[in-house]
């Protein structure tokens, strides 16, 4: 009866440990087969997030462009617009010095009829054509000057004109305005030695024009762009200084390149 009893638990033993085994391998066998779920869900996972870093990064990209193309059509309307009020500047000049000097004409041809009259009257008479004769060359070739310049913008053909004006009349009515032109010529060509030279001579020959503040702060300019900070400051602090429309474009320009 005992061993009866003793092979049976013993039979109920190796069933358990039978079971125990087999569950124990069927846990394994799950553990074993849910590691290529878990490696291909972090596969995926990381697959994804690259994606969106990349979709991101090319949105980036495209925005860093759009911002580029804006950026450079900005510059240029910029450009264009300087170059367009340096050009209205040019003009306003131009037009105020015919104004000027057709003033300065009228001036100079009404003098000889408030004069004392002549001793004789045949002496007079032959005296007018004379005198009349010379304002009238003068006064055409020198606004045949500035129409080469400011209607067809022909700055070789102008200064051309000038130079002949200033050959022919050296202390004219318009030898100082000649300077002037003759220097901005230079200055649009980007010839700075031959600017600077015309600048100085109208400011030394007559400081008292109304060109002069003008040039001297187109000589200031030069001066800093050739690399003379200390005459650049001085010439422009006498213009910034002044009642001229030159003062505030002395100031800004001062302002702007660390000269005050």
């Amino acid at each position: 009866m005992m061993h009866v009893f003793a092979k049976r638990v013993m039979q109920c033993v190796v069933a358990t440990s039978l079971g125990v085994a087999a569950g124990h391998t069927f846990a394994q066998a799950q553990v074993i087969d849910s590691r290529p779920a878990t490696r291909a869900s972090t596969a995926s996972a990381s697959t994804t997030a690259a994606g969106n870093i990349s979709s991101q990064m090319f949105g980036r990209m495209q925005q860093l462009e759009q911002e580029v193309l804006d950026l450079r059509g900005l510059v240029e309307q910029q450009a264009f617009e300087i170059k367009r009020l340096k050009q209205q500047r040019l003009d306003d000049y131009t037009d105020l010095d015919q104004r000027i000097s057709n003033l300065m004409s009228s001036q100079g041809a009404s003098a000889p009829s408030s004069a004392p009259s002549r001793p004789s009257a045949s002496n007079a008479a032959a005296s007018q054509p004379n005198s009349g004769a010379k304002p009238v060359s003068e006064r055409g070739l020198y606004s045949d000057a500035l129409s080469l310049l400011l209607q067809k913008k022909d700055f070789d053909g102008s200064a051309s004109k000038l130079n002949q004006y200033l050959k022919s009349y050296p202390n004219g009515l318009f030898t100082p305005n000649a300077y002037y032109w003759l220097g901005e010529i230079s200055l649009s060509k980007q010839d700075l030695q031959d600017s600077q030279q015309w600048f100085s001579r109208l400011l030394k020959e007559y400081p008292g024009h109304n060109k002069a503040p003008d040039a001297k702060f187109k000589l200031g300019k030069l001066y800093f762009q050739l690399g003379d900070k200390g005459n650049a400051k001085s010439m422009l602090s006498e213009v910034a200084a002044g009642g001229t429309p030159a003062a505030q474009l002395a100031k800004d320009f001062m302002s702007v390149n660390g000269l005050l």
